[in-house]
């Protein structure tokens, strides 16, 4: 079982150890750690940075259109039948 979440990517500076966000970054959707455009990994459960279905469905410019399209294609558009 996949587990899908939107989250904004979340750095770690090597300077200081602190985690950060930044500010111009997009949400992604990371499914089982790994977002859908394959730039991030990250351990979802760690972080509280999520976004409900909702909100990305009515304000799609918020997040990383690549994932966008492969999370509604594989997610939200029914799957065809085949006669």
């Amino acid at each position: 079982m996949s587990y899908v979440v939107w989250q904004l990517p979340v750095k770690q500076s090597n300077k200081t150890g602190y985690d950060w966000i930044h500010p111009k970054v997009k949400y992604h959707c990371f499914v089982n750690n790994t977002s859908l455009c394959n730039k991030y990994w990250q351990e979802t459960l760690y972080f509280e940075t999520g976004i409900d279905d909702e909100k990305i469905s009515s304000s799609p410019q918020l997040v990383c259109s690549i994932c966008y399209r492969r999370w509604e294609a594989l997610y939200i558009q029914p799957k065809k039948e085949r006669f």
